[in-house]
């Protein structure tokens, strides 16, 4: 799936963290505000996002996640390094700019350094305003505020595999509506109104009543999996010559 969807993804019962499932750019305010409120139970003082973008520490870490980031573009564009990276490019990252940015008493002025990452860091104005940063950063800002919070985000990415099944559900809905497509009574019409109608009796299946989807912070990955099975057995059937005409095809996914 092409598209950059947000989801809200329930972390355990630290809260929800707004995230796009293609770049992985999340509100790093969403987790400032779960750990504080771990380090708050915990008789801890909170800690402030600008108090931690004025570290040298995680500068250094931004830089060296920048690097692994444009070696994967490198390799990406070279036909022997297809989406994987190569220790054939391989190069330090480069700290010296942190150097450029600090003020009199050694704190990072991270308002201009920012803009150099903004594939990793960025502050956006109005609606949906606020730091956004990559999901390593994320990471990088939870382990400092708890690390009982770490370890969840941990596991909700890559224990549930969130993001990757949540691809996959949209990929098999461009799958699922090709199918569709074929069936011999809907062959060359606009069959919008039939995929919307599928979905539909999906949601409902899957209990999902708000009408924005698979994007609430409810729709846990089980969800997700569940989807994407839905749709990839049901164009398997169309294709095998199973599911014949529509009306079969709603009978069949009722009885999923």
């Amino acid at each position: 799936m092409v598209t950059n969807q947000m989801m809200n993804v329930q972390i355990g019962n630290f809260g929800t963290l707004q995230i796009g499932h293609k770049d992985l750019m999340g509100k790093a305010s969403q987790v400032i505000e779960m750990g504080n409120e771990r380090r708050k139970a915990k008789g801890l003082e909170p800690i402030q996002l600008k108090f931690l973008l004025q570290k040298q520490s995680i500068w250094e870490f931004i830089i060296a996640r920048n690097t692994q980031y444009m070696r994967k573009i490198k390799c990406c564009e070279s036909q022997h390094f297809q989406n994987t990276y190569s220790t054939d490019i391989y190069t330090d990252s480069d700290y010296s700019e942190i150097y450029k940015y600090k003020d009199s008493s050694g704190h990072i002025v991270y308002n201009e350094l920012m803009k150099k990452f903004p594939n990793l860091i960025r502050s956006k104005r109005g609606r949906n305003g606020g730091t956004w940063a990559e999901l390593y950063i994320l990471l990088k800002i939870a382990s400092i505020l708890d690390k009982d919070l770490e370890v969840e985000i941990y596991r909700v990415f890559i224990e549930e595999n969130l993001l990757t099944l949540r691809d996959i559900g949209g990929d098999n809905f461009n799958i699922l509506n090709d199918a569709i497509n074929k069936l011999l009574e809907l062959v060359g019409l606009n069959n919008m109104n039939k995929h919307i109608e599928v979905a539909l009796i999906i949601r409902d299946k899957l209990k999902i009543l708000d009408s924005r989807g698979y994007n609430q912070k409810e729709h846990n990955y089980l969800i997700q999996k569940y989807r994407g099975e839905y749709q990839s057995s049901l164009a398997d059937m169309i294709k095998v010559g199973f599911i014949k005409d529509f009306e079969q095809l709603k009978e069949v996914l009722l009885k999923l």
